[in-house]
């Protein structure tokens, strides 16, 4: 009796590795891999879209977030030297304006502080408007002024975007390889599969 129990945990012994063995791979060949989604992100996802949206919000600010502080001047340099522009042209045509309407309306020129002593960017005092006796030549200056403000606000709306591109294109090339090592190697290579037929070829590594 002895030894039959002796013989069967042997036996067991022997074959319980093999059991799992072919347990295992039951197991495994059951398991079907469910489909990966993969999910489409905006031009906001991840670092480049982060750092484009902060300078959409505040320039210079996805300069910071990519750590190219000395973009940082140039970007607020031309935001504020472009706004400083729309500001005073937006208040050089309201001058004109004004100053039109008054001498249509044969009234008093009455004009905003902001025009004195001079209406931005001109050399033109409100004493010189009052003694212009023809009201056309002062809605020249009006039509001038009118355009060179929309100019302007074209001009600063590109460089506000331009200021967001160029954070998002910053932060993509600090992803980029930027070794010295740029040679070209040609080998061969071989492929020693024991799951697939032999094969041979030519690689070009950059």
């Amino acid at each position: 009796m002895k030894s039959t129990l002796i013989a069967s945990a042997i036996l067991l012994t022997l074959l319980l590795p093999e059991f799992l063995h072919a347990q295992e791979s039951i197991d495994t060949s059951t398991i079907t891999s469910a489909p990966i989604k993969i999910k489409r992100g905006s031009i906001f996802a991840g670092r480049p879209g982060k750092s484009m949206l902060m300078s959409l919000v505040i320039p210079g600010a996805g300069q910071i977030y990519n750590k190219s502080y000395l973009r940082v001047p140039f970007i607020w340099g031309a935001v504020g030297g472009l706004g400083y522009i729309v500001i005073n042209n937006t208040r050089q045509y309201q001058c004109f304006r004004d100053a039109y309407i008054s001498k249509i309306d044969n009234t008093p020129i009455t004009l905003p502080g902001y025009c004195k002593p001079n209406i931005p960017f001109t050399t033109i005092e409100l004493s010189d408007l009052e003694r212009i006796s023809n009201p056309s030549t002062i809605r020249e200056f009006r039509d001038i002024a009118n355009k060179n403000k929309q100019i302007a606000i074209v001009g600063f709306a590109l460089v506000w975007l331009l200021n967001g591109v160029d954070a998002f294109v910053d932060a993509h090339l600090k992803d980029f390889d930027t070794k010295d090592d740029l040679s070209i190697d040609i080998g061969t290579r071989f492929d020693n599969d024991p799951n697939s037929p032999m094969r041979m070829g030519l690689y070009v590594q950059f």
